[in-house]
């Protein structure tokens, strides 16, 4: 990247994107939050960026943490991202810590998702654990559904390479 440098501050955005969401679902009973990060918070070469998946994990529960305090019907936030990566894909990690849950998974093709679960400590341990069994999942979600549609293949099957011609080609080329 060329050009003048910029700074700003990611997670001071992030908290504000998480407490806009918390005060618009005040009126909804019980809410999860979740929250897509696109800030480039996980990936550009930052302090943050550096820290492990637990270092993380800890950094946004001391960050979003007080909102569950402050907005009592708030079960929980989520926040995730994903980012392109070279093959082979990392391995999954966990981490849990004491006030937040982080994981990191390979997706289907080159993606790697990240999500960092930050529940009110208290209350729905079912509602937790089963978003938990969801993070821990999603990697064999797409073939588990291609499965029960009966395609053949999973995931690979919608891969061409390129010497497919266009006409007989799968959906998608990587």
């Amino acid at each position: 990247m060329t050009g003048d440098t910029v700074e700003s501050d990611q997670g001071r955005r992030l908290l504000g994107k998480v407490r806009d969401k918390c005060a618009k679902t005040q009126g909804a009973g019980t809410a999860w939050i979740s929250v897509e990060d696109h800030s480039g918070l996980f990936h550009f070469p930052t302090p943050f960026a550096g820290m492990s998946l637990a270092g993380r994990t800890d950094a946004l529960a001391e960050l979003l943490g007080p909102l569950l305090k402050e907005y009592v019907h708030v079960a929980g936030i989520i926040v995730s991202n994903t980012a392109r990566r070279r093959l082979p894909l990392p391995p999954d990690e966990d981490a849990p810590r004491p006030a937040a849950q982080g994981f990191r998974r390979g997706l289907p093709l080159d993606r790697v998702r990240e999500t960092i679960v930050i529940p009110r400590r208290i209350l729905l341990p079912d509602q937790t654990s089963l978003i938990a069994r969801m993070c821990d999942a999603e990697a064999t979600t797409l073939d588990w559904v291609l499965g029960k549609l009966d395609v053949p293949g999973g995931v690979t099957s919608l891969l061409a390479d390129s010497s497919t011609p266009h006409r007989d080609s799968p959906l998608w080329t990587p």
